[in-house]
């Protein structure tokens, strides 16, 4: 039997629903990587409709991709001399997401807010300009936390899930963390501990139902192999947070995050990318592209490019 056939006739169990009934759907290489020839095979789940890792890397090995190639953790200091220009892009961005949250903020003197995998806590550096914020972040290691602007934020470094946590909340969010988790099930037990009830759960993740995918197919950077284990169906959601305990309040197809943004970083993963390197030289395409463009993406939030928003509330 020839090895596609094997693959077409494997089957997985599913990371978001925990269904055996899977298909495979694209294999991947390793992606803002140095180039290789890493395989990764994403599954299809019958059940749940979401895409799913089959041979992810072990939680304890990830560390060699999240290298000087992992673009998001050189932020803007890859961009050399244009790197004022991506710190102002990074503002628009967590203005944004401090807009996301306004509706759902409770009446309250003091308003306790975690952010789950925080990175550099730009966000939350935002939100905390408002005194009635008590603002917490969570990530496995720091990043740039000794700044001076990050001085009212309560951070963490831990293993956030088998971490004892004195305080609830009202509100947590999770930018791009929910797609990286390797045990769902867990992480929304620990959601439904730390949240008070009638607080709210804010998600932005990859949606592979989207123009991008088809466009770019194993290119899209909503793969992100091997970071991203779970590519989320609208459909899951509602499978993940039963009903006894939660309220889907809200789904977006879109997000905070630019769907320009998402194209252009699939564009570089077709072409030959020194993901490593300076990427001034990119610079002046990428803006001739966002320009070029603008047209098509101007309708990002009325046609689904390849992100999306869910607000959960827990139960009261």
């Amino acid at each position: 039997m020839s090895q596609n056939q094997d693959l077409l006739n494997s089957k997985a169990i599913c990371t978001v629903c925990g269904s055996d009934s899977t298909r495979f759907y694209i294999e991947t290489n390793a992606m803002m990587h140095p180039e290789n020839t890493e395989s990764y095979r994403f599954f299809s789940c019958d059940n749940c409709s979401s895409k799913f890792l089959s041979n992810p890397v072990k939680e304890s090995d990830l560390a060699q991709y999240y290298t000087e190639s992992y673009l998001p953790y050189r932020g803007s200091s890859a961009w050399g001399k244009f790197s004022k220009f991506v710190e102002w892009d990074d503002q628009k961005l967590n203005q944004s997401r401090r807009k996301v949250i306004q509706p759902y903020i409770p009446e309250s003197s003091q308003i306790q807010i975690l952010d789950v995998g925080c990175g550099k806590p730009d966000f939350l550096a935002e939100v905390a300009k408002d005194d009635q914020f008590n603002c917490t972040g969570v990530d496995f290691v720091e990043a740039d936390w000794e700044n001076e602007k990050y001085k009212t934020i309560d951070l963490k470094a831990c293993d956030w899930k088998h971490s004892e946590w004195a305080q609830k909340f009202h509100i947590i969010t999770a930018w791009h963390y929910l797609e990286h988790d390797y045990s769902i099930k867990e992480t929304v037990a620990k959601f439904q501990d730390l949240l008070l009830p009638g607080g709210y759960l804010i998600i932005e993740v990859p949606m592979f139902e989207g123009v991008l995918l088809k466009l770019q197919k194993q290119f899209w950077q909503g793969w992100h192999s091997p970071r991203h284990l779970n590519l989320f169906s609208k459909k899951s959601w509602g499978m993940i947070f039963n009903s006894d305990n939660w309220s889907v309040i809200q789904h977006h197809q879109f997000g905070t995050l630019s769907a320009f943004t998402l194209w252009w970083l699939g564009f570089r993963q077709k072409s030959t990318t020194n993901w490593s390197g300076s990427m001034e030289r990119y610079f002046w395409s990428l803006v001739l592209f966002k320009i070029l463009l603008a047209p098509f993406f101007l309708f990002e939030k009325v046609i689904p490019f390849g992100i999306q928003t869910v607000i959960i509330q827990k139960n009261r």
